[in-house]
């Protein structure tokens, strides 16, 4: 089934215009399930409950509210919400090209082909390449469903590609949460973890090793429920050990993957390290464990 175009708008810099399509660049396969109702296999319907008036209301009686604080609404109509849109004439206007490199994936959030008309596809290829010589990518405004968007335009595959991007206060911080900012590192384990990711390390990304195991286990059960077949489980998946002594499980992986860990004075050396920080890290958890709560002190 051909590519569907779902809106249309036009690139452009300088005096130039390049007018575009824009195609969902991505189709996702999850696995999606309807609710049944187990007794007859029929699938249910979800009706609007009001609770003050306890009883089921039409769809048309509903208005769009925004909470201004716990339990409390301003409502909008649909008419009042469609003067608030951002009026945009289809532009993707570029303010600036920059290396991708200064851009985050964290702030990419939807992706979308960009097809270009027949009277547009040599200024279209143009500025591809241009762009794919000086290692460049655009950044550019553009108004989708109303909404003013912040989007990166990119070559991709001999042609262009647009990244709808999250703005800087939509994106969470560090400081929000707790992640061991002040945890110790040993030189000797951090040479290791270096190695491992050496010898883990490939020059470039191939996707198609990487299947969706997932959504292949469910679509081969379903056609056996659909046969009649009994469906038998499958061995349990072994869980990992919480690692303990970080040192000795850097090293075991590297032994798996049969890299020589170094001379032996070496091995012991980084070994002494490593046991080192093990009993500072035992003696503080000791210490913590015999340190009286509370509860005790205030007895």
């Amino acid at each position: 089934m051909p590519a569907r175009s779902i809106s249309t708008a036009s690139i452009t810099f300088g005096l130039v215009s390049i007018p575009v399509r824009l195609f969902p660049a991505t189709s996702p396969k999850n696995v999606r399930f309807n609710l049944l109702h187990a007794k007859d296999n029929s699938r249910i319907q979800e009706k609007i409950f009001c609770p003050v008036e306890e009883k089921i209301i039409d769809r048309s009686e509903l208005v769009r509210g925004y909470e201004v604080e716990k339990g409390r609404y301003v409502t909008f109509t649909d008419e009042e919400l469609k003067k608030l849109e951002a009026q945009g004439d289809h532009a993707i206007e570029i303010s600036e090209f920059i290396p991708v490199s200064e851009v985050d994936p964290i702030r990419f959030e939807n992706s979308y082909l960009l097809g270009c008309e027949p009277t547009s596809a040599k200024a279209y290829h143009l500025l591809m390449q241009a762009m794919a010589k000086e290692k460049r990518v655009a950044v550019a405004k553009f108004t989708m469903r109303g909404k003013e968007r912040l989007v990166l335009i990119r070559p991709y595959d001999d042609g262009l590609m647009l990244h709808t991007m999250y703005y800087n206060d939509e994106i969470r911080a560090f400081g929000e949460i707790d992640h061991g900012a002040k945890a110790s590192v040993v030189e000797s384990e951090l040479g290791l973890a270096q190695r491992l990711i050496a010898d883990l390390s490939k020059k470039k990304f191939d996707a198609e090793q990487y299947k969706d195991n997932y959504r292949e286990r469910v679509l081969e059960v379903a056609e056996q429920k659909m046969a009649g077949h009994e469906v038998t489980e499958g061995a349990p998946e072994v869980r990992r050990a919480n690692v303990i002594d970080l040192m000795s499980a850097l090293k075991a992986s590297l032994k798996k993957r049969g890299v020589e860990i170094g001379s032996e004075g070496g091995a012991k050396a980084e070994e002494s390290a490593a046991t080192e920080h093990v009993e500072k890290e035992r003696a503080h958890a000791s210490k913590v464990s015999r340190r009286p709560s509370a509860k005790r002190q205030a007895r």
